[in-house]
């Protein structure tokens, strides 16, 4: 076809992956090397490279046993190919960031999780990605629910070393243990533990029934062969757990991740048992989202940074 300044025109526009076959075999100097790297067979990039040579009408190429070199048409193809494909990984980029910011995670994640690692998690999100994330903190056995149903995009959840969740990858997160601290004026903290049966005879300041801190107490106890604990109270969060120890001078239960020196509580021991738990990220079989997988990977680089605090924490009391 022909136009107005009767100058021929192709019949049709050449092709991405020509283009990309064309420049990969120059840079690399062969046409296998160049099928090893588009992760093609030889033959695939041989007939883009016809392709491409037919468009143009011209040979692009030399063949020879030690490679491929680029005719003088060749160079002036390939200045303008490598140009087009810059802009073209250019515009990836930047339809990846614009879905990216369009996109809203939803994140459901239990009480402590919310309170040790989430915000921290989201100020690291940030520097990937301005997707919005939509929080919903509930117990760790309702955060597993939403993500088999797919209420949740991403769930951070405790439970057993070894559980498994149903309809959903469960990636380890930190490993935590539930103890029992008192305010440092009470007797026990001058203890060096303290005995199953002080412990079930003592009223101690509770989570409420549902929240996985608590399961993880009556388990244990039952698996020992002993009765529930006594609770004087029962709360809601952590941070209410560590007020109400103190306004009532009594013991209480916790993560162990989630005591600093400023509580002002110490831990007490129990005598030959511990009370163990794994804080896992959860989401629905397959291929996160960009913005996922950023938060993902946020709550992982957030846990390597608690984990090296309490690594200086440790050598600095040693």
């Amino acid at each position: 076809m022909a136009s107005a300044s009767g100058r021929a025109h192709p019949a049709r526009s050449p092709q991405l992956s020509e283009l990309q076959a064309f420049c990969a075999a120059v840079d690399l100097g062969g046409i296998g090397r160049a099928a090893q790297r588009l992760h093609l067979s030889q033959p695939a990039v041989s007939k883009r490279l016809k392709a491409l040579e037919d468009l143009v009408g011209a040979r692009l190429l030399e063949r020879s046993p030690r490679g491929v070199s680029m005719t003088a048409d060749g160079a002036r193809i390939y200045t303008h190919a490598r140009r087009l494909l810059a802009e073209a990984d250019e515009l990836d980029g930047l339809i990846s960031q614009m879905r990216g910011s369009c996109e809203t995670v939803h994140l459901a994640i239990s009480h402590t999780a919310a309170e040790l690692l989430l915000p921290r998690a989201l100020v690291l999100m940030r520097r990937e990605t301005s997707a919005a994330v939509e929080v919903v903190i509930a117990n760790s056995r309702l955060v597993k629910q939403m993500v088999q149903d797919g209420r949740a995009d991403i769930g951070a959840a405790a439970g057993a070393a070894g559980e498994r969740v149903p309809g959903a990858t469960a990636i380890p997160l930190i490993d935590d243990e539930i103890v029992i601290a008192v305010p440092l004026g009470h007797p026990w903290a001058r203890r060096s533990s303290v005995t199953p049966a002080e412990l079930l005879s003592t009223p101690l300041v509770l989570r409420d029934p549902d929240a996985h801190t608590r399961r993880v107490i009556d388990e244990e106890l039952a698996a020992a062969g002993l009765g529930p604990p006594l609770a004087a109270c029962e709360v809601g969060s952590t941070q209410a757990a560590k007020d109400e120890a103190h306004e009532l001078g009594l013991p209480t239960v916790m993560s162990r991740l989630t005591l600093t020196p400023a509580d002002l509580l110490e831990i007490v021991p129990v005598e030959g048992i511990t009370f163990m738990r794994r804080f896992f990220i959860l989401h629905q079989p397959g291929q996160l989202s960009p913005a996922s997988s950023h938060l993902l990977g946020a709550f992982q680089e957030s846990v390597a940074e608690l984990a090296a605090g309490e690594a200086g924490l440790a050598a600095a009391a040693a």
